[in-house]
């Protein structure tokens, strides 16, 4: 029995949650399921609750609950020795100040990034003291919120140019969010960032080498992965920014072009795993 929680997709068992918890028949159904596919929004009670069964499980988000956030992020790529921007994680505002003592932990300018954060919210250009103390500020109130960790990064030279690769089952989707302004530093759809998918295919193609390295090493099978590229090297390589498990579909084409290809996505899973990919359907 294929069960689906995703409200896209239909199996011989769906199951929309909404807000409410797991009730004693869905988990029936996990226990019972030969395969599951997850929604895109899996909360950790789902997924923990799915992974203990014997089901095989779409996505894969073992790397997401296991490295979670930008700190979680950051330490799975030193782990797994994959290049990426120098990056220190600090445990509370305290620690930075007493670790740095008045000096710098990178060069001026550098980053500074809380854990957690959607289309660039929470991240800040540190260019002198002023834009340090209230970069401080915003993390100590959200430390007070319950969001104590944050990390420093250095500021790579990109030209704002930010490649996104796609991982969709087998399948890698590349394309470049490139500032309308030619100053802009941080990048992102939400800031008025314009989608290319022709710029620079040769950079292209080297992020989605590393795009499926990271998927090989992981197993993540659904997520954005940005890139960026020192501006300052006439023939950079890939550094990994950040991994995005909920993103948005603009750069794919769409909410339908997305749909259609994670279905196809799931139906090259379940066959791969011997299982009726006619037993879905895309609601």
């Amino acid at each position: 029995m294929i069960l689906s929680f995703h409200p896209c997709i239909d199996a011989d068992r769906q199951i929309i949650l909404g807000d409410r918890g797991l009730s004693s028949e869905d988990l029936s159904l996990i226990r019972q399921a030969g395969a599951i596919v997850l929604p895109q929004s899996c909360s950790h009670e789902i997924y923990r609750a799915c992974r203990t069964s014997s089901a095989y499980l779409f996505p894969d988000y073992e790397a997401r609950f296991a490295y979670p956030g930008k700190v979680g992020q950051s330490r799975l790529f030193s782990e797994a020795g994959f290049s990426h921007p120098e990056t220190l994680i600090w445990n509370t505002v305290e620690e930075f100040q007493r670790a740095c003592n008045g000096s710098y932990p990178h060069e001026m300018p550098f980053l500074l990034k809380a854990d957690r954060g959607h289309e660039a919210a929470g991240v800040y250009i540190i260019e002198d003291t002023s834009t340090l103390e209230e970069a401080l500020k915003n993390l100590r109130d959200m430390e007070r919120s319950g969001s104590k960790s944050f990390i420093s990064q250095e500021l790579i030279p990109t030209a704002g140019n930010v490649l996104r690769v796609v991982i969709l089952g087998g399948r890698a989707v590349s394309y470049w969010k490139r500032p309308q302004n030619p100053d802009q530093i941080i990048t992102s759809l939400g800031k008025g960032a314009k989608i290319d998918r022709d710029w620079r295919i040769d950079l292209q193609e080297k992020g989605i080498i590393q795009a499926r390295g990271l998927s090989a090493f992981t197993g993540i099978n659904l997520a954005a992965v940005d890139f960026i590229f020192p501006s300052n090297l006439p023939g950079p390589d890939p550094l990994f920014l950040e991994i995005n498990y909920y993103f948005g579909r603009r750069g794919l084409g769409g909410s339908f072009r997305y749909y259609s290809l994670l279905f196809e996505a799931v139906r090259d899973w379940l066959s791969g795993k011997g299982l009726d990919p006619e037993a879905i359907r895309l609601a």
